[in-house]
């Protein structure tokens, strides 16, 4: 039960050093939260581990020991328990579920804010209170059979609940004049909603005026009052939306989704599907003039490619 008493303590502390709001408190919001819900993924783990296997799934590593009766079992070796890449697989293999896709989100703000952000908030964090309230709350009833309120009592789970709402509210504000703008790219579109602020971190960016072309728009961060203009946020967002799919590419030698612009040189010409800039509306030649093949995304803005050319 250690591991479950640290975890519980561990949000509430972050939750504590959220009310503070100092920058150092807040830093340590961040830690502790995250801290926190690794403790209930490897509390759930424990609690699978087979008896007298020496927590088996929540150590790193594991050695076979002979048992009394002469059968051999494997126990847990040393005192280093698991990393999230070995939680998220033991998780996979044993039909435990998780919002890894939150938990990821949480854990680069952790990350970033070390690193990164000049600034941080209270209201810059709204989004990481969000995502670990939806994170403790699915995970602690759905694996752990508990309720969190009670878990994590009355006073730290209302003051997540509350700062949930009030950042879905604000994350509605921004949604609907995101959804004003004629972005002209799908890709774009969807990929705007990842962006954070570069400043804060916060995810809450919305346009000044919605009615202006993608190249002109300026976004403002509701949390610090950065401004990000276009040449910055359109390549963010497309990297958003798409990395993942560019990554696989050069890993398995598949097309990549975006390259470079030919026309603005900003990495934001969408391949897939589109054939277009994002940022300048920019449509290149994608046939060869003389041969008749697809030029390759390298070679973009010619009407020929390297082959032909020579």
């Amino acid at each position: 039960m250690h591991l479950l008493k640290n975890a519980i303590e561990s949000i509430q502390v972050g939750i504590e050093d959220y009310d503070v709001g100092t920058p150092a408190r807040l830093r340590s919001c961040v830690r502790s939260i995250h801290a926190g819900i690794l403790l209930l993924f490897k509390e759930r783990l424990r609690q699978l581990s087979p008896p007298g296997s020496n927590e088996l799934l929540i150590k790193a590593r594991f050695k076979p020991q002979k048992q009394t009766n002469g059968t051999v079992a494997l126990v847990g070796d040393g005192r280093k328990t698991v990393d999230v890449q070995q939680i998220e697989e033991r998780f996979e293999s044993l039909g435990v579920t998780a919002d890894w896709k939150r938990f990821k989100a949480i854990t680069n703000v952790r990350n970033d804010i070390e690193h990164y952000y000049t600034t941080i908030t209270q209201k810059a964090l709204h989004s990481l209170i969000a995502d670990a309230f939806v994170v403790i709350r699915t995970f602690v009833k759905s694996e752990l059979d508990d309720d969190p309120r009670t878990l994590l009592g009355d006073d730290a789970w209302q003051r997540m609940l509350d700062v949930a709402a009030v950042f879905e509210q604000e994350r509605a504000e921004c949604d609907a004049l995101l959804a004003q703008v004629s972005w002209a790219s799908g890709v774009l579109e969807q990929g705007i909603k990842s962006v954070s602020c570069s400043n804060c971190g916060s995810s809450l960016l919305r346009p000044i005026d919605s009615s202006l072309d993608v190249a002109d728009l300026v976004l403002v961060c509701t949390a610090c009052g950065e401004t990000t203009d276009a040449e910055e946020f359109v390549p963010s967002a497309v990297e958003c939306e798409l990395g993942a799919a560019a990554y696989i590419a050069v890993k398995d030698g598949g097309e990549e989704p975006y390259t470079t612009c030919p026309n603005c040189g900003e990495e934001a010409y969408v391949l897939e599907g589109e054939m277009r800039c994002a940022l300048c509306g920019e449509e290149a030649n994608h046939e060869c003039a003389r041969c008749g093949c697809s030029i390759p995304a390298s070679e973009l803005g010619g009407s020929m490619c390297d082959i032909a050319s020579i």
